[in-house]
């Protein structure tokens, strides 16, 4: 399912959606979040995770960045539970929103240690009293598996990883964009790539976001800054994806395939 469709869904009178992102595209999620419900859906955006100190209004700055505002009305007893507050405070909130709750499905996932009845309980009758309103909720974390009472009621959302094609697209774009800083900055900066590369320099990344290709670009750039010729991006480039996504992905118990060192078929010429 694309973030389109899920746009659509809390449009529907669905009220709560679950989104899987991974952890470095999460700003990027709730920009465009932000973006699209306020164009599409005429609604704020909020955003709130247990790190927070409180309830933020998620803006879209003049040069296009996220931006947060604490909501002043939103003041959270000292003692009160910072999670049962907040879905109160949503059932009560007067006018039309959409909350982004970080990281909140560990208390109310399949097989969770962290599962709380209470929670639980209180985001079905929370299901039924925002149909017919104007307010969402959005779960918004990774690898989220909901409790099975859950499951039917909350539409599931992914976002995939990057195609080759929207990694090229990104690619060129942003070291595009790179060239222009280096420009204004006057620092030589040239891109050598041919379009064969550049796809090349796509498939070696996949598996990373789009937010860590951008980390990985300004990197390489500070590496590969000389004080004579600037920048000089060329196939080279696809030798260190490579160097720098094998650990983040073995991280995550993903290895990549070497090359065989042992030729297949043919004659035995021993």
């Amino acid at each position: 399912m694309n973030l389109i469709n899920l746009l659509r869904t809390i449009d529907s009178q669905i009220p709560i959606v679950a989104l899987d992102v991974m952890s470095p595209e999460e700003a990027t999620i709730v920009q465009w979040l932000s973006s699209q419900a306020r164009e599409k859906l005429d609604s704020p955006v909020y955003f709130w995770n247990l790190g927070v100190s409180g309830l933020e209004l998620c803006q879209i700055a003049e040069d296009g960045g996220l931006v947060f505002k604490p909501v002043p009305e939103y003041k959270r007893p000292p003692h009160a539970d910072p999670l049962v507050y907040i879905f109160e405070y949503i059932n009560s909130f007067d006018g039309a929103g959409v909350f982004i709750l970080g990281d909140v499905h560990p208390f109310v996932g399949k097989n969770s240690p962290q599962l709380s009845w209470e929670i639980l309980t209180r985001i079905k009758n929370l299901y039924h009293r925002l149909k017919p309103t104007d307010k969402r909720i959005i779960f918004l974390g990774q690898n989220i598996e909901l409790h099975e009472s859950l499951v039917r009621l909350i539409p599931h959302f992914e976002v995939p990883l990057p195609t080759v094609d929207q990694i090229q697209d990104h690619l060129e774009s942003y070291l595009s964009y790179l060239e222009q800083v280096a420009q204004e900055q006057e620092q030589n900066f040239t891109i050598a790539l041919t379009g064969e590369e550049t796809e090349s320099l796509a498939r070696a990344a996949l598996g990373l976001t789009l937010e860590e290709i951008s980390d990985f670009l300004r990197l390489s750039v500070k590496q590969i800054w000389n004080p004579t010729k600037g920048v000089v991006i060329d196939q080279h480039l696809t030798e260190r994806v490579v160097q720098y996504k094998t650990p983040l992905l073995s991280q995550m118990g993903i290895e990549l395939g070497k090359p065989a060192t042992i030729p297949f078929g043919g004659k035995d010429h021993t």
